[in-house]
């Protein structure tokens, strides 16, 4: 191998050059394409001190004393090289050194990857009940053992990082922010299926400096897609899974950049499943992938990015322990039922959101780079669900199906009536799925005229609430080294999001129309003929498939900011600080006058403007080479999200009151441990998030109608401690370790107002929840992992970890932590406590195991290339099956203010899969 590192001069004095240290630094790149090699070991085996390059391939140790000295290049698949250096003076820069990246090795370290696909991470919408999932699958580009642990073991239970919510990872894609501007989150699914074109990722955690952004509290993404800093390869995969889908096939080929200045990169994928691990849960996914770039001279270069993942999924839903057990299995969905011998999935997520990213990089120098994209993205997202106008609730687990109901009847406890009713659904388990059947006679049998439209007016309906979205985005970053100890990183971006929003018939169940009317408005107010119109511009509108019916409004949300930050390095000492300015802004345009709200749902709303703003900084003391504290501090705002800010945007234009900027404050620190046979992190963080505000929308019991559930003042406190230790046993043999401990609760008592949607004349009063010192839903809090790892020479690894949850607390019911909640009920009695507990979940363990290898073909087919390898992965999650792991559950939002008793609505329950695997075979050349 050729190396192109430069060597300082070996030094005259050697008395002398014992006495003093220096600073070494140098840079690591990929000999194929010229990239930066990030997550790369480089280590001085005598002074046993250890670095891994940065996103820039970039490394610098320091306190090196003068002399000679070996330096070993090591990659993440134990592939390595070794220079010797010489150290005589203060500052020793070894330039840049290229490495040849074995494909072998690429594809063994890859080894865990297929066993937490990204793609099986998606999280369901706030209605199904958990707000905030799991951003796990995108932070698996990291090397850190916690962030692995995060990522491949804790992740499939639900686990939330630090116990944040996913709007709190920035992710960008060639430099652009990905970021929803509605929701603030980034969603995985629209690049789902393209794991090898976007394998090349970035990580930060925490308060770390990034190169692409100011960061959210849980770091940032980066992900380069573009074609020159692709791997030129050809990579045929097959997976077979049982978890969301059954099988995936893959293709993505990179031809690297040619002698002409040209790189092209094309890749797409088909995922699909008759059904998954769940009952009634399909999956039909495609995904598209193309990449061109032109090196225009030695400073610059023009990308293009092109990419779509076109999914459709049927949905699982959680249920209550009753109805998982009348059925006999925790996994029961009641969203399908049978259609002449086929499933049929009444919530359906149809997803395509396509993207388009144009980039431009000028790199006059190796010490200054600017990097400008444009992108613009189009498509939709929705989701499908039962709709029903004045006929029985067709959901098979309502409340009033099940056998509680006569048990917790205000009327008066019938238990022969609940014995009798388990017996019959048990007896007809059919009956605990949609009776498909009786919707479609219910609406052939409904022969009606309407608006002169004769016809079988469809009582049942699905119907599909969806957001369609063009959104434009641009980036400009400019990084300066100024000088072996200063390094200047500033940028511009923004964001322009149009949103139309509502909901469509998508299949009317065997009728030939539906009408357009609001029915709890009718009960609220019997015989108007105007209150119960949707639309009062298109009176009893008459519907078919495809159209628009129930809401229809669109809205317009912009974000802009400039940051700033500065990395300092000293031989003893680095810091940094980051500063973000920003205004973001958004606006509701109503496109229906309903008649319920005829004076403030039709045309636009208050446009709101927010000027927000971010700092941090960040210190690390070097003890010595292997030894490190660090500190880092934020304070930042944000702007509420467009959910939180408008009472129900889907009727009409009203706001909350007293809208304002949301506040995080956070402190994070700890110990770093960096060694050639052990490494390790222990750190402590702690979180004051205020201000918040958090809008509910559920169907109230008492109201007989949809209310918004409004909390504000929502003050939370996230703090915790993380520990994680990999040592090298020996040259094949690594441990692991990794233990989180967290805390999530709310350190305030929330201001509640409740607005009806579909009645202007009731007025609720103002009241108090009583959250302080509740815990908040975010998953496990404390999580262990141990495992070992054999990484043989050859090419294969074997891999076994131990996990450990517990304290996972049950999402609360605000409206049971009132005082109105408990009134009367006698204080410290078990209805009492019963109300106005939290349920711990149970505490569970599971064991994980992985194993992959890597075949070089042409030592087995002579006439094979020598660069073609087939390698196999494989996982299982879960090995021991343990079936009975709820990983999430919330109480239902319904309350029982007659009775007062809580087990009238019980909680909603989420399972972890039993034991579930993924095996990957490719071929690569």
């Amino acid at each position: 191998m050729k190396h192109i590192l430069l060597l300082s001069v070996i030094s005259s004095f050697s008395v002398i050059a014992q006495a003093q240290t220096a600073l070494v630094r140098g840079v690591i790149q990929n000999k194929e394409n010229n990239a930066p090699l990030s997550e790369t070991d480089v280590t001085l085996p005598e002074l046993k001190l250890m670095k891994v390059t940065d996103a820039d391939g970039r490394f610098a140790f320091s306190q090196v004393p003068f002399g000679s000295y070996k330096l070993v290049v090591t990659t993440s698949a134990a592939k390595r090289d070794t220079v010797m250096i010489n150290v005589n003076e203060e500052v020793v820069d070894l330039g840049v050194y290229t490495f040849s990246v074995d494909l072998a090795a690429v594809s063994f370290t890859t080894g865990q990857t297929p066993t937490i696909a990204l793609e099986d991470n998606f999280s369901e919408s706030d209605e199904d009940g958990v707000s905030g999932q799991n951003v796990s699958g995108v932070l698996t580009a990291s090397r850190d053992p916690y962030m692995q642990a995060a990522s491949f073991t804790f992740g499939p239970m639900r686990y939330q990082i630090r116990g944040y919510k996913r709007d709190q990872l920035e992710v960008y894609m060639n430099g652009l922010p990905m970021n929803d501007a509605e929701s603030g989150a980034a969603f995985f699914g629209q690049w789902g299926g393209l794991n090898d074109a976007f394998r090349n990722q970035t990580v930060t955690f925490g308060l770390n400096p990034s190169e692409v952004g100011f960061g959210g509290l849980t770091g940032t993404s980066q992900i380069d897609a573009t074609a020159a800093d692709q791997r030129k390869q050809t990579v045929i995969s097959y997976a077979a899974s049982n978890r969301t889908y059954r099988n995936r096939l893959m293709l993505t080929h990179n031809s690297g950049m040619n002698k002409n200045g040209w790189a092209y990169s094309f890749a797409g994928s088909k995922r699909w499943a008759q059904e998954g691990y769940i009952p009634g849960t399909f999956y039909d996914g495609h995904s598209f992938y193309a990449a061109v770039s032109k090196k225009l001279n030695e400073s610059n270069s023009i990308h293009l990015t092109v990419f779509g993942a076109p999914t459709s999924r049927g949905k699982a839903m959680p249920s209550t322990q009753e109805a998982m057990d009348i059925v006999g299995s925790n996994f029961y969905n009641p969203n399908w039922g049978y259609v002449n011998g086929e499933k049929k999935n009444a919530r359906i997520n149809n997803s395509f959101q396509p993207a388009a990213i144009l980039t431009f990089k000028h790199n006059p120098d190796v010490n200054t780079r600017w990097n400008t994209s444009f992108g613009f993205q189009t498509g939709y997202n929705g989701n499908t669900s039962l709709d029903w106008y004045n006929a029985m609730d067709p959901r098979p687990d309502y409340y009033r199906n099940l056998p509680s109901f006569f048990l917790f009847n205000p009327q008066g406890a019938d238990q022969d009536a609940a014995d009798a009713q388990r017996q019959y659904l048990q007896d007809n388990p059919e009956l605990m799925q949609v009776n498909w059947q009786r919707l479609y006679d219910a609406n052939r049998m409904n022969q009606r005229t309407v608006n002169g439209v004769t016809g079988a007016r469809s009582v049942y309906i699905i119907g599909e609430d969806r957001d369609d979205i063009n959104k434009y985005m641009l980036s400009s970053t400019l990084q300066k080294v100024l000088n072996p100890h200063t390094k200047i990183t500033a940028g511009v971006a923004g964001v322009y999001q149009q949103m139309e929003s509502y909901r469509k018939v998508y299949d009317l169940l065997g009728g030939d129309y539906y009408v357009n009317l609001n029915q709890f408005a009718e009960r609220t107010y019997i015989g108007n003929t105007d209150l119960n119109q949707n639309d009062l511009n298109n009176p009893n509108g008459i519907v078919r498939k495809g159209d628009k019916y129930g809401y229809y409004y669109k809205s317009n949300f912009y974000k802009a900011y400039a940051w700033a930050q500065g990395e300092f390095t000293y031989n003893k000492m680095d810091f940094f600080l980051t500063g973000r300015l920003g205004t973001e802004g958004f606006q509701r345009n109503g496109m229906y006058k309903i008649g319920i709200f005829p004076n403030d749902s039709e045309g636009k709303s208050e446009n709101f403007n927010f000027l927000t703003y971010a700092v941090k900084g960040g210190a690390t003391y070097k003890i010595d080479g292997r030894n490190y504290l660090y500190a880092s501090a934020s304070y930042m705002t944000a702007a509420p999200t467009f959910d939180n800010t408008f009472v129900s945007p889907r009727t009409r234009n009203k706001t909350i009151d007293n809208v304002q900027l949301e506040q995080y404050a956070t402190v994070e620190g700890g110990y770093l441990l960096r060694s050639p046979k052990i490494s390790g992190r222990l750190s402590g963080f702690v979180t004051e998030s205020k201000n918040l505000t958090d809008v509910k929308r559920f169907y109230h019991e008492d109201y007989r109608t949809f209310v918004n559930y409004v909390m504000q003042n929502v003050n939370i406190r996230n703090l915790g401690a993380e520990m994680a230790v990999k040592a090298k046993l020996t040259n094949t043999l690594t441990a692991n370790a990794v233990a989180t401990w967290t805390q999530v609760f709310y350190t305030s008592r929330p201001d509640v107002s409740v607005y009806l949607d579909n009645d202007t004349t009731t007025r609720v009063a103002k009241n108090t929840v009583y959250l302080k010192d509740y815990y908040v839903a975010s998953g496990p809090q404390s999580a262990y992992t141990v495992g070992l790892s054999y990484n043989s020479p050859k090419y294969w690894f074997a891999t076994v970890n131990f996990n450990y949850f517990d304290r996972n607390y049950m999402e609360v019911n605000p409206a049971s932590k009132t005082s109105d909640a408990v009134e009367f009920i006698e204080k410290g009695s078990e209805q009492w406590k019963s109300i106005l507990g939290q349920t711990k979940l149970p505490s569970f363990y599971t064991v994980d195991i992985f194993a992959g290898t890597s075949i070089r073909v042409k030592n087995h087919i002579k006439s094979a290339g020598g660069n073609v390898y087939l390698r196999l992965n494989a996982g299982v999650n879960n090995v021991l099956n343990n079936r009975n792991i709820i990983t999430g559950g919330f109480e239902q939002l319904r309350f029982d203010t007659q009775m007062k008793n809580p087990e009238r609505f019980p909680p909603k329950y989420f399972y972890g899969y039993g034991a579930n695997y993924f095996v990957n075979l490719a071929l690569v050349f």
